[in-house]
């Protein structure tokens, strides 16, 4: 008897546990339930987006093949990098199309709108390789906009990157045009010594004669 009381007792209290304490415990299990394929329906979208990202950035690539042997934009062209910007923009895709739309505005001669797509992709974080490309741009389109100022900023932070190089020259342009000749011609030479860390100077065929001429240039001027 003492038994069965004891076992009584304990449905009892099993009972009032369940009272207190159920209704919290299954929603306890729901929810994480719900976060588990949550999570899962989530991983699951991303992967789709990739995809289908993925799919139309070839369309992109084809598309911009036409617009390198022509020299033209396309309409095909243009309507994929904004799609793909549009509908991606959380993912390297987006990115990747806003510099094909930089890209697209400065062929045509807008740099006002290139800018603000270059802008747009820093903005947004990317790996280190995609921002100071996006910089590296910018600070080009800056130049071509004669903002020196805002170019040279820029040009600071990429001269230890792979767009070292570029960096260099486009500063020495910059320093040409503000008149500085010596200056100018210091940081053609630091970009050639980079270029040759580097070990690929045909990505820079103009950088020799830039020093040549300016080099023959001051010589005259001193003599």
């Amino acid at each position: 008897m003492e038994s069965y009381r004891t076992e009584e007792e304990q449905i009892d209290a099993l009972k009032t546990w369940w009272q207190e304490n159920g209704k919290s415990t299954v929603l306890i299990i729901v929810v994480t339930l719900a976060a588990v394929f949550g999570w899962r329906g989530w991983q699951d979208h991303q992967q789709s987006q990739a995809g289908d990202a993925s799919a139309m950035f070839d369309q992109l690539l084809a598309a911009d093949a036409a617009v390198q042997k022509n020299g033209q934009v396309t309409v095909t062209a243009e309507t994929l990098a904004e799609t793909i910007k549009s509908a991606y923009g959380s993912l390297s895709y987006g990115q990747f199309a806003a510099l094909y739309k930089a890209k697209y505005a400065v062929l045509k001669g807008d740099n006002a709108a290139a800018a603000e797509e270059l802008k747009w992709v820093i903005d947004q974080g990317p790996e280190a390789a995609v921002k100071s490309q996006a910089e590296m741009r910018l600070a080009q389109v800056y130049f071509a906009q004669t903002e020196y100022d805002q170019a040279l900023d820029l040009i600071k932070g990429l001269e230890s990157t792979g767009f070292g190089p570029d960096a260099l020259e486009l500063k020495g342009d910059i320093l040409l045009k503000q008149g500085d000749s010596d200056a100018a011609l210091a940081a053609y030479r630091q970009a050639r010594k980079t270029l040759a860390a580097q070990q690929n100077p045909s990505q820079h065929p103009m950088l020799e004669m830039k020093i040549n001429d300016l080099s023959t240039t001051i010589q005259g001027a001193q003599s």
